[in-house]
């Protein structure tokens, strides 16, 4: 079976700087795996590269058995990649399903002529859009926010609309960098349940970067250890938490929480 993502040599210099120093990493279909690693280890520069927001300079990256090439983020979705990003980028003055349904513009199945005119065509895909944009409003947990505009959710809400957001591009891999930061233990806790919840789906392959090991242990049952940009470490959340390589990585940086 063909694995869902597959890193091979992945290097990634910034002048004189090493980023990502010939990283080897998989994931397997329907697998949810975590990327652990002190600040500045290179797990977004990883995650940039995969979601082809950032160029790499040797290795390959294939997704599906298809490769992923250069700096082409609309072309990685188009592949069945979606992520979500440390900061937040909902658009504010939209409503909720409005966020939603923008990343479905690539199945809307009408022309800018059958739009302007409110075609019978327009009508329909609009129509279908806004049903799967609140089906998976529902899945995440915040229908009843749907006609809010995104810019007045709490935080938590909105971490849950951006993943809701990129669901709706029907990806096989999806990328969470980082998605529990800032959230109180409750919104934790509830995020937590959702990550779970996605992961019960045999179609779909999830790469979670993240700092709260609890989180990590909630969700991956995988956890890949990232440090100076290379892996020091793979195995089961209490598998790497005891690993002398990561120990030794995060003293005097973070603690492993």
């Amino acid at each position: 079976m063909t694995a869902a993502l597959t890193i091979e040599g992945l290097v990634r210099r910034f002048g004189g700087v090493t980023a990502l120093a010939g990283v080897d990493l998989t994931v397997e279909r329907g697998q949810t795996r975590a990327l652990i690693g002190p600040n500045g280890s290179g797990k977004s520069t990883l995650i940039n590269c995969v979601s082809a927001v950032d160029r790499w300079d040797e290795g390959s990256i294939t997704v599906d058995g298809r490769p992923v090439q250069g700096r082409n983020s609309a072309a990685a979705a188009r592949r069945g990649i979606a992520r979500t990003f440390q900061t937040l980028r909902l658009f504010d003055d939209m409503t909720v399903i409005e966020n939603v349904m923008v990343a479905m513009h690539h199945t809307r199945g009408y022309g800018v002529l059958s739009a302007v005119a409110l075609m019978p065509r327009y009508r329909r895909a609009e129509a279908r859009m806004r049903g799967e944009a609140m089906a998976l409003l529902r899945r995440v947990g915040v229908a009843e926010d749907a006609d809010r505009e995104a810019g007045t959710l709490p935080y938590g809400h909105r971490r849950l609309v951006e993943i809701a957001r990129a669901l709706a591009l029907q990806p096989s891999l999806l990328l969470l960098d980082e998605p529990a930061a800032g959230m109180n233990d409750s919104e934790t806790k509830r995020l937590a349940e959702l990550v779970s919840s996605l992961g019960d789906d045999t179609d779909l392959s999830i790469l979670v970067v993240e700092h709260n090991m609890e989180f990590v242990a909630s969700v991956a049952a995988q956890v890949t250890v990232l440090d100076n940009g290379r892996i020091i470490a793979e195995g089961t959340p209490a598998e790497v938490r005891e690993h002398p390589d990561v120990l030794r990585a995060y003293l005097g940086s973070e603690e492993i929480v």
